[in-house]
Formats: C-alpha cells, sequence, structure tokens
C-alpha cells in the first residue's frame, strides 16, 4: 500500500471503512464489534490506523460515548460510496464467474473465423447467452498475435506452426485442402471424386489470395509439387468469393475442404488433392493463470475430448 502525502500511515483499506461504518451503523464501538465478528481491541486499531493514514481525528469523546468530527462524516459519506462500489464489483465478478455476464473477444483469419469459430461459437452462446461475443478478422499471422499480445482478443483461431514463446495455443484438428474447377459438361460422375492432376492446371487461370497468406502458401505448394507454374492469376482478399470466382472464371482455387464443399451448389465440381495438403491449426491466446471465466470455458469448449 501507498503513503497518503496527509497522513503518516498506509493509504486506508476497506476493512477500516467498514470499521467505521459499522460503528455509525451499530451505535458504540462495542456492538459494530460484535456485528464485525472481531474484538473490541481490533476494531480500535482499525479506527487508530485510520485517523493516522487521514492524520485527521474522526471521533471525539462526548461523555461516556464518541461522536463523530466533521472530518468522520465526510469520511464516512465517501466510504459509503467506496464499499457500494466494491460491492457491486463483488457481484459482477461473482455474476462473470457464473457466466451470467461477461465479455469474449475473439479474433481470427477470416477463413478460419467462417470455418472453425462458428460451431465453438455457437456451443458456447448456447450455453452461456448471458455473455457479449465479439468477432473480428485479422488479415494475417503478424496482425493475429499482435491482437492477442496487446490484449485486443482473448483468443484467436490461427495456424499454430510457429507459434511464439510468449503465447500458447490449444490445436485443433488439422485442416484439410481440396481444389475447386468449373463442373464440366457432362462429366462422368465419377470425375466429381477424381483427384487433382497436372492436366487439370493446365491453362487455368488461378483463383487465390495475395502472397504471404497461409492459403496461397498452401496452393503454391500444390503447384510446386505438380512442377508446374499457373497459366494467369487472379488475387482477392475475400476468402469467401474464392470458389464462386474461380467457378465463373473457369479458373481453379486451392481452398479448404469446407469451403470446397459448397462447390456443386455454384456450379463446381471438389477435387481432392493427390497429397493430402493441410495446414495445423488452434486457439491462440496469452499465458494467463487468471483467464476470464469466459475464456476458461470457451477453451474447455474447443479442447478434444479425452479418448476413453
Amino acid at each position: 500500500m501507498g503513503t497518503d502525502a496527509r497522513g503518516t500511515g498506509p493509504s486506508p483499506n476497506l476493512a477500516q471503512l467498514e470499521a467505521l461504518i459499522a460503528i455509525v451503523d451499530h451505535g458504540s464501538f462495542t456492538a459494530a464489534a460484535e456485528a464485525l465478528r472481531i474484538s473490541q481491541p481490533s476494531l480500535s486499531r482499525r479506527i487508530r490506523s485510520l485517523e493516522d493514514s487521514l492524520g485527521a481525528r474522526l471521533f471525539l469523546p462526548v461523555g461516556r460515548g464518541m461522536e463523530l468530527t466533521g472530518t468522520g462524516r465526510s469520511i464516512v459519506a465517501s466510504g459509503r460510496r467506496v464499499l457500494g462500489e466494491m460491492s457491486s464489483l463483488r457481484a459482477m465478478a461473482a455474476s462473470a464467474r457464473e457466466l451470467e455476464t461477461g465479455r469474449l473477444r475473439l479474433t481470427g483469419l477470416p477463413s478460419l473465423v467462417s470455418t472453425v469459430l462458428t460451431d465453438l461459437v455457437g456451443s458456447f452462446h448456447r450455453e452461456h447467452p448471458g455473455v457479449r461475443i465479439e468477432i473480428f478478422t485479422v488479415e494475417d499471422a503478424e496482425q493475429l498475435i499482435e491482437a492477442i499480445r496487446v490484449g485486443r482478443a482473448d483468443a484467436a483461431a490461427g495456424v499454430i506452426g510457429q507459434v511464439p514463446d510468449d503465447l500458447a495455443a490449444l490445436p485443433l484438428p488439422s485442416q484439410e485442402f481440396a481444389a475447386v474447377l468449373p463442373d464440366a459438361a457432362g462429366s462422368a460422375p465419377a470425375e466429381a471424386t477424381a483427384c487433382l492432376s497436372a492436366q487439370h492446371l493446365e491453362e487455368r487461370t488461378l483463383v487465390t489470395l495475395p502472397p504471404g497468406t497461409s492459403i496461397r502458401r498452401l496452393t503454391d505448394s500444390v503447384y510446386r509439387s505438380f512442377g508446374r507454374e499457373p497459366a494467369r492469376i487472379i488475387t482477392t482478399t475475400q476468402r469467401d468469393s474464392l470458389v464462386p470466382l474461380s467457378v465463373a472464371v473457369e479458373g481453379i482455387t486451392v481452398v479448404p475442404d469446407v469451403l470446397a464443399r459448397t462447390a456443386p451448389a455454384l456450379g463446381g465440381r471438389r477435387l481432392s488433392l493427390h497429397a493430402p495438403v493441410q495446414r495445423p491449426i488452434g486457439i491462440i491466446h496469452r499465458h494467463d493463470e487468471l483467464q476470464s471465466p469466459a475464456l476458461r470455458r470457451f477453451l474447455a469448449l474447443a479442447r478434444p475430448p479425452h479418448p476413453a
């Protein structure tokens, strides 16, 4: 505790304010000590310490009793406000612990917010509808890490191949990737489940994200595995447009499988990759022994169940 420049001792504490107000409310030191369940000498010491810290007398003897000084009356009024606010804080903390209130701030790469966070947020919200949830996206891993470090977000859905040592990651099942092409007229049913081949890449425009994104890096690795380069490239920052845009331009895109499965509804077809392409993903958060109850429960929902 610090020292009040106007007094001679440590700053006032809640126990001292409670002692002062108990004396006023119960009419005597004896009754106040009984109400607080402490000895009368302990109560007297709290009042003396409070007077020392404030550098002012709070009580004056009047006959056989004690009477508040002008300073004492002012301190009682202020003390009631302080104790009232502290009571409100305790009530809010209790409510947050029970997840009746509180806030959960989440972020992630756009493709993961739309494919990974949705189910987790849905499960959390159904359990705890009183907790306010805020979700925003970031464009790359650097922005994601910064959002967690500075406290803009409590947790983030991101790629966890290289998480800095000052942060923690809860692994989720790796995300599989697939290719999407326009649905060729009259293509055989078996072709709809075929694997991507070098011929599928020939002369097709690649629709993908800008360089530096994880989807672009994985897409480039697919082309390298076939020893090919894209004939043309259309780049977009809108992950959700990759599948419909690739179908519209009769091109090709490589996206998380959960997005590739939407291709038939858009006039496209999904092709498996000849060698599985995955990216390790998870929930990234700060090392913090005093995690908020909301974050603690969210991480518990994200944690895979232990095998029986």
